[in-house]
């Protein structure tokens, strides 16, 4: 089990990031469409992130109870750190467009306030804070799953045996959801934090990594495309792809009936040889049993005594030969 089964929830977490952007453009020509966005980005976002949630739990029990997922599927661990670094940038970037849409809309629809609040305006600060909040402790939980995945993989690259990680498409686990934390990692700075730089500068490095990950990663499957360790049949995951398998499957049917057509040759070989050796026994006891039965009858013959008149026996087998 890895965090690879988020990805059914996926399409849901990074739905807050594009209504954030999506509401700061539109809030200047409509705000109640505006805020109608952000509050559909917040309950999306939500699921998305709770059905992580129940994973994220599933994926903490395998870690403590298993050993760690092997090398091939090892990056994906890191498609931990995606859910909640989204949700940070998904609901920070929708709150800094909350004031003014709430505002506007209330002016617009001459409402009494905002989710129960008389007073909108306060409301929606009110609203801010409480999200810039919930970003910190969800960063927090982002940077927990990074340096958790980091130390996962010291062994497989750094082992006693050196590298015994080989390339596969799960390597692009090492940009994609950590794009999501370098993303967070600026709303905080800028939004939450007020431009904190020192914030600010863990972007700025995760973000020179990434670009310098990136590249690594592309030149490895360049390699590996060259070598033919990937997008080839019976290689990866592409090994059971274009009919190989059925052809393998064939195979197996193949040796199987001949092994079968095998037995049965043999077994009847053996019957048909059981059925010769008898019929050679029964010859050979016909033929012994005529034999004994003429040699009593030469000997009682030669038996008799001389007044007996004399017998012509027929001469022995092979006689006129030996003349």
């Amino acid at each position: 089990m890895t965090p690879i089964w988020i990805f059914p929830a996926y399409p849901l977490l990074i739905v807050g990031p594009f209504a954030g952007t999506l509401a700061q453009k539109l809030v200047a020509i409509s705000s109640t469409k505006a805020l109608s966005i952000i509050i559909g980005g917040y309950v999306l976002q939500g699921i998305g992130f709770l059905v992580s949630l129940m994973i994220y739990s599933s994926f903490i029990y395998r870690l403590m109870t298993k050993k760690l997922p092997r090398e091939s599927l090892r990056p994906g661990m890191f498609i931990s750190v995606g859910p909640s670094g989204f949700t940070i940038a998904g609901i920070i970037t929708m709150a800094r467009s909350l004031p003014q849409a709430v505002l506007a809309s209330t002016t617009d629809n001459a409402s009494s306030g905002f989710m129960g609040i008389s007073d909108a305006e306060l409301a929606a600060k009110i609203s801010v804070v409480a999200a810039n909040w919930m970003g910190l402790w969800l960063w927090g939980l982002a940077l927990w799953f990074f340096f958790i995945s980091i130390g996962a993989h010291y062994t497989a690259f750094f082992g006693e045996k050196g590298s015994r990680i080989a390339f596969s498409m799960t390597w692009y686990s090492f940009i994609f959801p950590n794009t999501a934390l370098t993303t967070a990692t600026f709303a905080i700075a800028e939004s939450a934090l007020g431009g904190n730089k020192g914030v600010r500068v863990v972007g700025y490095i995760l973000t020179i990594g990434l670009l310098v990950l990136w590249f690594v990663v592309v030149a490895c499957m360049i390699r590996a495309l060259v070598k033919k360790q990937i997008l080839w049949p019976q290689m990866q995951e592409d090994r059971n792809e274009g009919g190989w398998k059925r052809d393998l499957e064939s195979e197996k049917k193949w040796e199987e009936r001949k092994d079968h057509e095998a037995d049965a040759s043999g077994a009847f070989g053996h019957a048909l040889g059981r059925r010769v050796s008898a019929r050679m026994r029964m010859m050979t006891k016909g033929s012994g049993a005529a034999a004994h039965g003429a040699g009593q009858r030469y000997g009682s013959k030669g038996g008799q005594d001389d007044s007996s008149p004399d017998v012509v026996l027929p001469p022995p087998a092979g006689h006129a030969l030996m003349k």
